[in-house]
């Protein structure tokens, strides 16, 4: 379970007389986002199955910064740490002292974790975009894409504030921020990481 809600960061049609509507939502989506260089703050996030019912919650601290780099952390109910640089991907569990690292493609554009760290422009090209009651819908545009569908919400000051994630079993990641910094200053050594000593290194290329 610890390794499904990490990965889920990284694993992010209408018709014809809808296409005008679709591409002011792409616009506005990045006209929110194109400002925000470096995001930071802290997160809950609660796993649901297809019925509705809590499967976990967690918590921690997270930084993102363009183009592609990102680090989650989770501390409670299980430590783990996520960390991309945009060329290599390290996800680290302390408990089972293991490290697995495998390399950053492609597969990122069609992710949640675009919209917080990717490019701006990508996002036409990778979602079909909808835009309800302030809410942006996110459709990926192919379907071995590593989720279904996504929502995300921003408050008054145009930061994110909330997103869901619903994935091919039917089972939904619901994301609350909190805390959020806009374009804080970041070091790059953040976005790299060296495994402690005696830690368990999976390659997976």
């Amino acid at each position: 379970m610890k390794r499904t809600l990490s990965i889920f960061l990284l694993a992010f049609g209408l018709g014809a007389g809808s296409a005008g509507v679709q591409a002011d939502a792409s616009d506005e989506l990045s006209r929110l986002l194109q400002p925000l260089g470096a995001i930071s703050g802290n997160f809950r996030q609660t796993l649901k199955d297809q019925k509705g019912k809590t499967l976990q919650k967690s918590s921690g601290n997270f930084s993102v910064q363009r183009p592609g780099k990102l680090r989650w952390q989770t501390g409670e109910p299980f430590p783990q740490l996520l960390v991309t640089n945009n060329k290599k991907l390290w996800l680290y569990d302390p408990d089972l002292e293991q490290v697995t690292i495998r390399p950053v493609d492609n597969r990122m554009k069609e992710t949640p974790a675009l919209l917080l760290g990717g490019k701006v422009e990508d996002i036409r090209g990778s979602f079909s975009v909808e835009s309800k009651k302030g809410a942006y819908y996110l459709t990926p545009k192919r379907a071995s894409a590593p989720f279904k569908s996504m929502v995300i919400r921003f408050d008054k000051r145009g930061l994110p504030a909330a997103m869901t994630v619903r994935d091919g079993m039917g089972q939904t990641t619901d994301i609350r921020f909190n805390g959020l910094q806009a374009n804080p200053k970041l070091s790059s050594r953040i976005f790299d990481f060296k495994p402690p000593k005696g830690t368990d290194v999976i390659r997976d290329e």
